[in-house]
């Protein structure tokens, strides 16, 4: 056909130009035209390939596509072998008696580049028999005859240039054949011998078809492919160098077109690698595999599909449908995965985790799937379908969890997801008559109820000791790679989460209008842009060396799109930055590789601990610790709400212990009178007692033993705080109790203003807030004040500090219920 190929499109006819590719001689099918239209010529040209011999000739000094390059002066054969010596130069350096090491004496070979050449005479067109001869076959012989050297034969008149012969029979080889009465060249004329000496009974023809050409060094001959497999190969390559920026080997390519013509594919996916190959040539294969599905994929032909390639829908990885067994099953996942695709984050050039939560989710569904063929039909009937099965489903997950197939956590999430999938199939009206899941039962569902309550988790604590920190910070030297070295310095000193120390841009530290030091960075979790941290003086010149090392590894790319951590694999620009998997890889080697880490009681501690998130909690505590109130803390960790600020730390123990000996120091009972006043001989049990012997009320703590049970909400007494003796209330509950006596009072005299029509008397007695308890209130007040009037200023000071800390961290060590409204804090020094 024509070197253009026209295809319908819906809207109209669309031209494909192929010239670039292929000849005129060529003949394309559609789906190969269609490829090849893809293949961008500025692409074809830098590597060298010639449409009419199919013949990529990439230059030696390409820097993706590598070829090692005989290291004598003025041979430009390919060199295998460790020495970076051709087989030509090792045995004239053999003839001229000389070693490895004096390669520099050795002379310069006549022809740069061996392999398949003309015949040196002029006008001959016929191959000649071998570089070092320089003749074809009938040359050759004539100057075997006359006796004569090569430069004096070619001046011989009766030298007269020869026609060309037929091509060599096998059908990727470019060469002539031997002699007009021989059907293939000399070197395939040798191999054939070979081979029917091996295997007497050898098919020729396909011999013919699967014989690997014989090719010049540095050239990779397509030869033998179809031309669909050709334009697959040349797409592939074309993605790989200049998507992946990977560098590939020539001896690889070659290997990879030898395999393909050996196995007689149809498509490049046909290809099966073998097992002894190497990983290099396996990462090849795969990727000029899935660059060439990818090439002309879209979202509309991927959904008819089993599996995925979510590629095409903008994430990593594929999904596998196929384990789902049941026809309408299936097909409502597929719908369910298509409708929910385009919801999930994109992020250019990043493993984002849409593709992993389908992943998950389809796999769930695949548990469904597999219970549901214990029944007689296999579950293929959707309206058969009731509660009894997902019972059996939900009994399923139950005994996988029993027997340890799976943990409490995953049976949670099947039910989630399982619950989610089902939920949004029918809101999306699968479910409904001559759907695919159509008559699907409504009892056939997962309710919330169904769902494993998941575990409380235990009393945030994931930060690392001080001691441990100092260990750490003393092995920093001992990192892989500068770059690790800086990522793990900065997730100590910041904070930040791994992916957003991975992915720091090269410009990310900045100065606010103090002139002090801030890093520029983005928050991608939850997904806000730009963030500005504080950071000391020290980090802003761990960052300074480092682009100092970064701009002087990649001189040429433009500020704005370096990567302050670049990685070192498929990066010749430095725009690609370190991923979180490699920075969590490098950083588990290097505490692994460590001694035994120590606590101050002598200890071995845990290194399984020790994970790169564990920095940012351990931030947070450095922080809280040091007094940083819990909104400042919340800006500073990047987050929205207070309570996930407030997971991320305790209060310290050392600051627990000294804020509750200052504060119980200044207890009370319910009659005004001080307890506990000897705090500094407190055992280490009374402060534990503190969180696990009594629980929070309004105003106070409460020690009754079965209302401490029930957390707070099985007072015998209802409420009577203020008359119980298991009540205590310390300074720390001043403003409370403050606001408790102003709410008594309102109440009093809005009762009191009351008529009889508003309120029935019996009611109005139960409602008036009682003078015993007023007074009582009154009297916890006046003498918390009094004892507070006698502290020095200093005292006072401290007992504020211990206040706010205590006030700050309650509902998170106490879990204070809410038995009654919160009252209005009127104290605007109360900082939680």
């Amino acid at each position: 056909m024509n070197t253009t190929a026209l295809v319908a499109a819906p809207s109209s006819t669309v031209r494909l130009t192929t010239s670039h590719v292929f000849t005129p001689t060529h003949e394309l099918d559609l789906p190969a035209a269609r490829l090849a239209a893809v293949i961008d010529p500025g692409f074809v040209a830098e590597v060298g390939w010639d449409p009419a011999s199919l013949t990529l000739s990439p230059p030696p000094g390409h820097r993706l596509l590598i070829r090692m390059v005989c290291r004598v002066e003025g041979c430009l054969a390919t060199a295998t072998s460790r020495g970076r010596v051709c087989v030509s130069c090792r045995r004239r350096l053999a003839e001229h008696g000389l070693s490895a090491e004096d390669i520099d004496r050795l002379p310069a070979p006549q022809t740069a580049v061996r392999g398949p050449g003309g015949c040196v005479v002029a006008g001959c067109a016929r191959d000649w028999i071998s570089s070092r001869q320089g003749l074809c076959r009938r040359h050759a012989e004539l100057r075997s005859r006359l006796r004569l050297g090569l430069t004096e034969f070619l001046t011989q008149g009766c030298v007269a240039p020869l026609p060309p012969l037929d091509p060599c029979e096998v059908v990727a080889c470019p060469r002539q054949r031997r002699d007009n009465d021989g059907v293939y060249c000399e070197a395939h004329q040798i191999r054939l011998r070979a081979a029917w000496d091996h295997d007497p009974g050898l098919d020729e023809g396909c011999w013919r078809r699967v014989e690997p050409p014989i090719a010049r060094g540095g050239e990779v001959i397509l030869r033998g492919l179809s031309p669909l497999l050709i334009v697959e190969v040349l797409v592939g390559l074309q993605q790989r160098c200049r998507v992946n920026a990977v560098k590939t080997k020539e001896s690889d390519l070659r290997a990879l077109c030898d395999d393909l013509r050996r196995q007689q594919v149809a498509t490049i996916a046909d290809y099966v690698v073998a097992d002894d190959r190497d990983l290099g040539f396996k990462g090849l294969a795969n990727c000029l595999a899935a660059h060439a599905r990818q090439a002309l994929a879209t979202p509309e032909s991927e959904v008819g599909k089993d599996e995925w390639d979510l590629v095409v829908f903008g994430h990593r990885g594929t999904v596998d449908f196929t384990q789902i067994s049941q026809g309408w099953l299936r097909e409502t996942a597929k719908r369910w995965a298509a409708d929910d695709l385009p919801k999930r984050r994109i992020r250019v050039d990043r493993i984002t985790s849409g593709g992993l939560a389908i992943r998950h989710h389809i796999g769930c569904v695949v548990r469904l799937s597999e219970s549901l063929r214990i029944r007689a039909e296999r579950g293929e009937c959707p309206a058969a379908l009731g509660r009894t099965d997902m019972e059996a489903f939900l009994h399923r997950l139950a005994y996988l969890e029993s027997s340890g197939q799976i943990t409490g956590d995953a049976r949670i999430r099947a039910c989630r997801e399982v619950r989610h999938v089902l939920t949004q199939i029918r809101a999306m009206g699968l479910t409904r008559p001559g759907a695919a899941a159509g008559q699907l039962g409504e009892d056939f569902a997962i309710h919330l109820a169904d769902v494993p309550v998941k575990p409380e988790p235990g009393e945030s604590g994931r930060d690392l000791p001080p001691e441990i920190m100092r260990q750490l910070c003393a092995h920093l030297d001992k990192l892989s790679t500068p770059e690790m070295h800086t990522a793990v310095e900065l997730a100590i000193e910041t904070g930040r989460r791994p992916e957003e120390i991975a992915t720091l841009a090269w410009d990310c530290l900045a100065r606010d209008a103090d002139g002090a030091a801030v890093l520029v960075y983005d928050n991608h979790k939850a997904n806000r842009a730009q963030r500005r941290l504080p950071i000391s003086d020290n980090t802003a010149k761990a960052i300074l060396v480092q682009q100092q090392r970064v701009r002087a590894r990649f001189p040429d790319t433009p500020i704005a799109e370096l990567k302050l951590l670049p990685t070192d694999r498929r990066n010749p620009t430095g725009r690609k930055a370190i991923t979180a998997f490699s920075f969590g890889f490098a950083h588990r080697t290097w505490v692994d590789r460590m001694p035994e880490l120590r606590t101050s009681d002598g200890i071995e501690f845990d290194k399984s601990k020790i994970v790169l998130y564990a920095y940012r909690h351990t931030y947070a505590q450095r922080h809280a610790d040091a007094g940083v109130g819990i909104d400042v803390l919340r800006e500073l960790m990047d987050h929205r709400k207070l309570d996930t600020t407030q997971g991320y730390y305790n209060v310290g123990e050392k600051r627990r212990r000294d804020a509750v000996d200052k504060v119980c120091a200044l207890q009370f009972d319910r009659h005004g009178n001080r307890i506990w006043r000897q705090a500094q001989a407190l055992l280490d049990s009374e402060h534990a007692r503190r969180s696990v012997g009594q629980v929070a009320v309004p105003f106070g703590v409460c020690a009754e033993p079965s209302n401490v049970k029930a957390g707070g909400n099985a007072c015998p007494y209802r409420f009577r705080c203020a008359g119980c003796d298991h009540f205590r209330t310390d300074i720390s509950y001043l403003p409370d109790l403050q606001a408790y006596l102003d709410d008594l009072l309102r109440s009093r005299e809005r009762i009191l203003a009351a008529t009889t029509t508003d309120i029935d008397d019996w009611a109005k007695s139960e409602a008036m807030p009682s003078k015993q308890e007023i007074t009582r209130i009154r009297r916890l007040i006046s003498r918390i004040t009094s004892d507070l009037d006698q502290l020095t200023d200093d005292e006072r000071t401290q007992i504020d500090r211990a206040v706010a800390a205590v006030r700050q961290h309650r509902t998170t060590m106490l879990g204070m219920p809410r038995i009654r409204p919160r009252l209005t804090d009127l104290h605007p020094e109360r900082t939680a």
